[in-house]
């Protein structure tokens, strides 16, 4: 399916592919860039910003020019999460829900869990450029990509606790593996902003920068990511080597895959993919 650019650009997104590198601006700064969603949203027949942003990450995962991709924010805030303004939260069809657990069946169905686990899924890896403030849904979107670059002027806050929610968008398994426990505890249960700095010494995030220097971080480090070539000295490929940059995705999957794995799993992956040359597609029963 062809990119609805128009159409996400009308929800609050923007779409752009330059140099090999997919550029998702979230574009709602009057409303902090929360994300809506269908039903309720501000696009066409209702779509809204979440609607928009997952159908991107999608197009940058299977357009096979894409190499790598940066989510960014319009404005002073990445983004303030979920929009509880919209009406309509609900997105399982009325005559479908069951009776008392229509809220969790349509958390699972067709809610954040999606967003963040086609970032995790994805062979394309996903830079979050931290502009501002990223809270909530939007906290977990950040921390959701394989790098985070931040502006000093931002901030990662986990409020689900002083607005009498559970943690929310996969927060509780994102915070566990990015922190130690009692790091992790002190952001959510405390529910504080934690300044971009602070998280760059937990290691919470790759790095922080002045905020004129935000995109050209990200530009450059997205830059590197889609253009890496065979090291100029030092060990040679043992095969054919067509596209370097294609072993990017095959590492990414094999440390997320890690996370959810056995070690003997881990090496078997491994091992398959050594039989896969670079740039080409896996060998089918017939070869």
């Amino acid at each position: 399916m062809p990119a609805d650019l128009d159409s996400w650009a009308q929800c609050g997104l923007i779409y752009e592919v330059q140099d090999r590198v997919a550029w998702l601006r979230l574009n709602r700064p009057h409303r902090r860039n929360a994300m809506d969603h269908y039903p309720g949203g501000e696009g066409p027949e209702g779509m809204g910003l979440r609607d928009a942003l997952l159908e991107a990450i999608h197009e940058a995962t299977e357009d096979n020019q894409v190499k790598a991709a940066v989510i960014t924010g319009n404005g002073p805030v990445f983004s303030s999460g979920a929009d509880l303004r919209q009406v309509g939260i609900i997105q399982i069809p009325e005559e479908r829900r069951r009776s008392t657990t229509y809220s969790r069946d349509d958390g699972i169905l067709y809610g954040w869990y999606r967003l963040f686990e086609a970032i995790w899924r994805s062979e394309t890896p996903f830079i979050a450029a931290v502009n501002g403030p990223a809270v909530g849904g939007g906290c977990q979107l950040a921390l959701a990509c394989d790098l985070i670059v931040a502006s000093e002027e931002a901030t990662f806050w986990e409020i689900f606790a002083r607005i009498g929610l559970p943690l929310e968008g996969g927060g509780a398994w994102l915070l566990t593996r990015s922190l130690s426990l009692p790091l992790a505890k002190e952001l959510a249960l405390l529910a504080e902003p934690l300044s971009a700095k602070k998280a760059e010494e937990w290691r919470l995030i790759n790095r922080c920068v002045p905020a004129a220097d935000l995109e050209a971080t990200a530009a450059e480090m997205a830059t590197k990511l889609a253009t890496l070539g065979p090291p100029a000295s030092g060990p040679a490929s043992s095969g054919p080597v067509r596209d370097v940059s294609a072993r990017i995705g095959h590492i990414k999957s094999q440390l997320n895959a890690a996370w959810e794995q056995s070690m003997w799993q881990t090496f078997r992956e491994e091992a398959n993919l050594l039989n896969v040359s670079a740039g080409e597609p896996a060998p089918g029963p017939d070869h």
